[in-house]
C-alpha cells in the first residue's frame, strides 16, 4: 500500500544512533559533516590535513567529521475517544503510515505507540523489511478507546524508558491537560543535541476550529468525560477567541518542553505541505 503523503523527514539535531545512515550523528568518525580541528598525530591520514590551518599557524592540523548515523522514528498516535470525532483518527492513520514509509524507505528504524489515558499498544522500532506492514496493520486495527481523559505523560515515560534516543512525532487533538513534560524529556529546547527529539501535530476537525454559521443552542457531549453541555451559537465570536487562545496556550506549553508543533485542520489544510514546512522550519532554526 502506497502512502498518501510524501514527507521529507529532517531531524533538527544529529541522531544519537550508532547505526550507519544518511544523517550526521553526534560522535566523531567517518562522515561528511565537519566537527573540528585537532593537532596532527603520527598515523593520521594526510588526506585529512587542513592545509589552510597549516599556512596560518605553521603547524599540522587534521579535520575531524561527525560519524554518519540513522535516526529512530517513533510515532505516538492518540486513540482516545475524542479522536473518533470526524476524520481525526483516519487522518492520524494516513499521516503516521506516510511518515513510517518515508523513514523506512531510507533504512531508518520506525516504531509505533498508541495511547489514550495510558499506553494502549506498542511496536518496537525496527528497519526490517516487514516493519511497514506491521505498523500499517496496527494502525488499521486501532479504534477510539473509552477513557475519562487523554494523558500524554504515560506515553512519554514509556518511550523514554525503553529507548535511549529517538525522533518522536505525537499525533493528537490535544483535548485535555498536557501536564509537565519537561522532567520527562532530557530534551530541553536549549539542549544542543537532545536524545529524545519530539514534535507534535495537532489534528482538528473544522468544526472544532471554527463553528458553522448557525443560530440557536446546540446540545453537546464530551466524548471522554460524558459531560453534557449546551453551546449558545449566539456567542460564536467569543468561542472562536477562546479556541484560538487555548490552542496557543497548548503550543506554548509544548514548546516549553522542547516540543515544536503545528495545527492541522482535517479537509482544509494541505497536510503534506504543512508538515514538510514544520520540518524545514525546525532545521532552519538549528544552531
Amino acid at each position: 500500500m502506497k502512502p498518501r503523503y510524501r514527507f521529507n523527514i529532517q531531524p533538527k539535531y544529529p541522531p544519537h544512533q550508532p547505526l550507519a545512515g544518511d544523517w550526521a550523528g553526534v560522535e566523531k568518525g567517518t562522515g561528511y559533516e565537519f566537527w573540528g580541528l585537532r593537532k596532527y598525530l603520527p598515523g593520521d591520514s594526510f588526506r585529512h590535513i587542513d592545509w589552510k590551518a597549516r599556512a596560518r599557524s605553521g603547524k599540522l592540523y587534521v579535520r575531524e567529521f561527525l560519524r554518519d548515523s540513522a535516526y529512530t522514528l517513533m510515532l505516538l498516535v492518540d486513540v482516545s475517544a475524542s479522536m473518533g470525532y470526524g476524520r481525526k483518527l483516519p487522518l492520524a492513520r494516513d499521516i503516521a503510515a506516510s511518515l513510517a514509509y518515508s523513514a523506512l524507505q531510507n533504512s531508518n528504524p520506525c516504531g509505533l505507540l498508541l495511547f489514550a489515558d495510558r499506553v494502549i499498544d506498542y511496536q518496537a522500532p525496527s528497519a526490517a523489511a516487514r516493519q511497514y506492514q506491521r505498523l500499517l496493520g496496527m494502525l488499521q486495527r486501532s479504534r477510539p478507546v473509552n477513557c475519562r481523559e487523554t494523558r500524554l505523560q504515560p506515553a512519554i515515560e514509556h518511550l523514554t524508558t525503553l529507548l535511549p534516543a529517538c525522533l518522536g512525532i505525537i499525533l493528537s487533538d490535544f483535548h485535555g491537560q498536557i501536564g509537565s513534560l519537561t522532567g520527562l524529556l532530557n530534551a530541553a529546547a536549549s539542549d544542543r543535541s537532545p536524545a529524545h527529539e519530539m514534535l507534535a501535530l495537532h489534528l482538528l476537525e473544522k468544526a472544532e476550529w471554527q463553528l458553522p454559521r448557525l443560530s440557536g443552542q446546540v446540545p453537546l457531549q464530551d466524548l471522554e468525560t460524558g459531560e453534557d453541555l449546551t453551546l449558545d451559537l449566539a456567542q460564536q465570536q467569543r468561542y472562536q477567541v477562546a479556541v484560538r487562545r487555548w490552542r496557543q496556550h497548548l503550543v506554548r506549553q509544548l514548546a516549553g518542553a522542547g516540543i515544536d508543533s503545528t495545527v492541522i485542520i482535517a479537509d482544509r489544510d494541505n497536510v503534506q505541505e504543512k508538515i514538510n514546512a514544520l520540518f524545514a522550519r525546525r532545521l532552519a532554526a538549528r544552531v
